[in-house]
């Protein structure tokens, strides 16, 4: 079978891929510290290597257009005074500032100023036909021109380390250069005038062997100051995350004790304030769990031990049979459901599985169905719910899901009340929306607990005055639905005066229009 070869380009880009790989992996395995460390020695590389370039590289390129731009500025300064009575002056002082020769020459290339900064400019050694020359040039563009001559200077021959001891210098391959920089100008009567400026560009070789020296002394210098810097920085940051990332493993349990550092960074303490708060909520979470769970079996166990044993009753015992007997079966039965009913609904309150369905329906007409339906089953206990009403509202929301609010805060209130059994319930209308509120008797609830009522799980600790299945999810499956309803509620409790749970709906004719996307959670 013939082998079918790779494409070279995909050998190489896999090749490649491998590469990246494999030097990419130790760093990424590094610690904070570690990558501190790799970090700042990158960085020192690099910004040596700009010195390198910018210091030495192109030192003589830098010199250059330094010249050039001065060269620049002193032409466009005698283009500005060419019509001035002190021009000579003013030449004179570029010359010295600047040290460089100036020279003015007419239409007749004779010299009009002249200022010598030292001997060597080439524009005082040209003959009067190069002068010309370099007019006709200036004529024909209107820009400055730049020229570089060779500046004339003794030979120097090779040197041969045999015939010398030491450290022998190599001969200089540079020389000094000229720069000209000429522009033609017109003064103020018309006449053409020729600016010529000279400067001299010395050999920058013993500059860069002085910068290369001390570039290695710096070199040296900062890749210890790095090494140093990035040992202290990296313990200074790495410490405290390290400690948190130790101290974090401990939050499953719901344990979290950071160690105490004196200075830290806003960030780690902030960090660590959010996981103390998390293990203080995560205890709670299980300690609630727990006593849900103790709770559940408590009140799955009563009601399965008298199904069990009136069933038995009556298949063993003749004459057990009876409509009472039935009867409780029936009755404890009916708690199991209410309590698989209350863990279903929490979860599908909470899971997004009940889309809100807002539409126009009668709050009054509502609560009055509920509360028939509850007289039935409570009055033979003694228990009363009352209604104080205003006025008839239509109000807009999931008729069903307010529903179960009002059922869950009408529960959770018989089973607290006082001993007078009252439960009151209470529809007051405002200018735009109606407060429902749902009042109890009892003992009330302690000011420490009522930051946590509405949470899953939780249960108060006073004992109940009903014999009733408490699962402790009837108040966070009340939270949920007013959550995903986006309406305001409460609570108000005071000792010995009972606990007053409200909620606010929008009336039918104020509520916005709401499009079925809108009011799904």
């Amino acid at each position: 079978m013939k082998k079918t070869e790779t494409p070279r380009p995909q050998r190489l880009r896999r090749l490649f891929q491998q590469l990246r790989m494999r030097l990419g992996a130790p760093l990424y395995r590094l610690g904070i510290r570690g990558r501190v460390f790799v970090y700042f020695l990158l960085f020192t590389i690099c910004l040596l290597a700009l010195l390198w370039i910018f210091q030495i590289a192109l030192l003589s390129d830098f010199y250059k257009l330094q010249k050039t731009e001065m060269l620049t500025s002193s032409l466009d300064t005698l283009a500005r005074n060419i019509d001035s009575e002190d021009l000579q002056l003013l030449s004179d002082r570029i010359s010295q500032a600047n040290d460089v020769c100036v020279l003015v020459l007419n239409d007749k290339t004779e010299r009009l100023i002249s200022s010598e900064a030292n001997r060597d400019c080439v524009i005082h050694r040209m003959s009067g036909f190069d002068l010309n020359r370099l007019s006709e040039f200036a004529d024909q563009s209107e820009k400055t021109i730049y020229r570089i001559f060779e500046q004339s200077g003794p030979s120097q021959p090779a040197t041969d380390g045999n015939r010398f001891e030491g450290r022998v210098p190599q001969a200089s391959s540079e020389h000094a250069q000229s720069m000209v920089a000429f522009r033609a100008v017109q003064d103020a009567q018309g006449e053409r005038r020729y600016l010529f400026i000279n400067a001299i560009i010395t050999p920058v070789d013993a500059t860069v062997q002085t910068l290369r020296s001390q570039y290695l002394f710096i070199a040296v210098l900062m890749v210890l100051l790095s090494f140093g810097i990035s040992l202290v920085l990296s313990r200074r940051i790495a410490r405290p995350i390290v400690d948190t990332s130790l101290a974090a493993r401990g939050l499953s349990e719901g344990r979290f004790e950071p160690a105490n550092t004196h200075s830290s960074y806003r960030e780690i303490l902030q960090l660590n304030a959010t996981l103390r708060q998390a293990a203080k909520d995560l205890r709670r979470v299980e300690e609630m769990q727990r006593e849900l769970i103790a709770n559940i079996s408590h009140d799955l166990r009563t009601p399965l031990t008298l199904i069990d044993g009136y069933a038995e009753a009556m298949r063993d015992l003749p004459g057990e049979n009876t409509p009472e007997n039935m009867q409780v079966i029936i009755d404890e039965t009916r708690r199991l459901s209410s309590l698989v009913n209350a863990v279903l609904e929490y979860s599908a309150s909470h899971s997004g599985q009940a889309p809100v369905e807002r539409k126009p329906f009668s709050l009054t007409h509502s609560i009055e169905g509920i509360l028939a339906r509850y007289r039935k089953l409570i009055e033979q206990d003694g228990y009363t719910v009352a209604l104080v009403q205003d006025g008839d509202a239509t109000v807009f929301a999931d008729e069903m899901q307010i529903g179960q609010v009002l059922y869950n805060l009408i529960n959770n209130a018989l089973t607290y009340t006082g001993e007078d059994r009252t439960v009151t319930v209470t529809q007051t209308l405002r200018e735009a929306a109606v407060r429902v509120s749902v009042h109890d008797s009892g003992e009330g609830i302690d000011a420490e607990e009522l930051p946590y009522i509405w949470d899953r799980y939780y249960r108060g600790h006073k004992p109940h005055k009903r014999a009733t299945v408490g699962s402790g999810l009837g108040l966070s499956i009340v939270k949920g639905i007013l959550d995903r309803h986006g309406l305001a509620y409460g609570v108000q409790s005071h000792k010995d005066t009972g606990t007053t749970f409200w909620f606010e709906l929008p009336l039918a004719n104020d509520a916005p229009p709401t499009s079925p996307e809108a009011s799904k959670p």
